[in-house]
């Protein structure tokens, strides 16, 4: 193996073993079987089931944690949460312009490959020990952030935040005008995600009213998210990717060739079906969740109401009748629920993305009306993975129609599945 590519290796491992081989059991685990498998398509392998174990282990930790925080507490976390998992997104869709880009060059190899599963798996499991080392926090006695820090901001602080932005838009710019696109898409997220963590962390540090708490803060961040940024592009360098001249045009933004729908326009609403996608909970009521053995029949189970507890409140959707769901519950329980009270996320999570109802499950259907943001909406029924929902805009109005499986989360706090 080349030098460069050892070294992105162990820059990934956590220089080598310095955090990888022991602060949690996971580690040691995905390490051994890499080491049972060294190839490159068994590493890669390791990687990609890593990444769904620290899945696992970030939803139990994220659970964990907000049983132990106050409302107010669960609040922000909440909403930092909610702002990490567009940023995710993001990073994953960064990491892979980069590691593509040197895994296409004249001197890439198959173990860019590798680097990259590995790159995606640290995204979650860093965010999992983050979780994790909240709650040993909490467990041990109240939170208390011991550093010092000026009460004003400085021009370290400035130049921290600055310099994210410079290399952001270095790597961007390394890796062509889709890279510029992707790296830009990525530092507003990155940067929405920072700001609403360091609001939790003021909470959690009891410095709600101390003005430079989180402009400290925000510069840890900043700091950490820099040496990141740097190493992809040292990366790039190491491995003699040069910056394009300019990419071409993606086909589907060269001007659309499609005719103007002539078709039927109506909402196509059938009265019962068969579907399969996931759901979740969004029942209000305190007492819990009725789940009956028909439309309107005997309830058979009721979900408590847990809902922030993943587990619990997501359901699989398997068909409809009217404005009944059958489901199958976590346990593997199956039963009938009100549609009224089964929602999905949208995944509106870059800034300005919007996602279309359709008036049939079908993309190449007519909108019925546009949704902004990573909304809720609830569920009507569905047609194979496609979901049929209701949007009820702040300001009263009801949109209905059909969601595309790519733009559905079931899961509003932690990760999509």
């Amino acid at each position: 193996m080349k030098f460069a590519l050892f070294s992105a290796l162990c820059l990934l491992l956590l220089l080598c073993g310095a955090a990888w081989g022991g602060e949690h059991p996971l580690d040691a685990e995905i390490q051994e079987c890499m080491d049972t498998d060294p190839s490159t398509h068994g590493m890669i392998e390791c990687a990609r089931e890593g990444a769904k174990k620290w899945d696992a282990e970030l939803n139990r930790a994220y659970r964990e944690l907000m049983g132990l925080l106050p409302k107010e507490g669960q609040d922000a976390l909440r909403t930092a949460q909610r702002a990490w998992i567009p940023w995710r997104d993001r990073e994953f869709g960064l990491v892979g312009s980069v590691y593509g880009a040197i895994y296409n060059s004249l001197d890439g190899g198959t173990m860019w490959l590798v680097v990259n599963a590995i790159a995606e798996m640290e995204v979650v499991r860093g965010r999992t020990l983050e979780l994790l080392a909240w709650t040993e926090e909490l467990q041990a006695g109240k939170p208390s952030f011991a550093g010092r820090y000026p009460g004003k901001q400085t021009d370290v602080q400035l130049a921290a935040a600055m310099k994210v932005k410079n290399e952001s838009a270095r790597l961007g710019k390394r890796i062509g005008e889709q890279g510029e696109k992707t790296a830009s898409a990525n530092l507003t997220a990155w940067e929405d995600f920072r700001n609403k963590n360091v609001l939790f962390m003021a909470w959690f540090y009891g410095k709600k009213g101390d003005a430079g708490f989180p402009l400290h803060a925000r510069m840890l961040m900043n700091t950490e998210r820099v040496k990141r940024l740097a190493s992809m592009y040292e990366d790039l360098d190491r491995e003699g990717v040069e910056e394009p001249p300019g990419a071409a045009e993606p086909p589907e933004k060269q001007g659309d060739s499609k005719e103007p729908f002539k078709g039927d326009r109506s909402l196509y609403l059938p009265a019962e079906g068969r579907c399969d996608f996931k759901a979740y909970i969004i029942d209000p009521d305190p007492k819990g969740t009725n789940v009956r053995d028909a439309p309107g029949g005997k309830i058979i189970a009721t979900l408590p109401h847990r809902p922030d507890d993943p587990d619990i409140i997501t359901v699989g959707v398997t068909g409809h009748k009217k404005k009944w769901l059958s489901v199958v519950l976590h346990d593997g329980r199956k039963g009938w629920i009100f549609g009224e009270l089964v929602g999905i996320s949208l995944r509106n999570y870059g800034p300005g993305e919007v996602t279309a109802l359709r008036g049939r499950p079908d993309s190449d259907a007519p909108s019925m009306g546009d949704i902004f943001g990573d909304e809720e909406v609830s569920v009507l029924g569905g047609e194979g993975k496609w979901a049929l929902v209701q949007y009820t805009h702040p300001e009263g109005r009801v949109l209905v129609g059909w969601l595309d499986p790519v733009k559905q989360c079931a899961n509003p706090y932690s990760t999509c599945p």
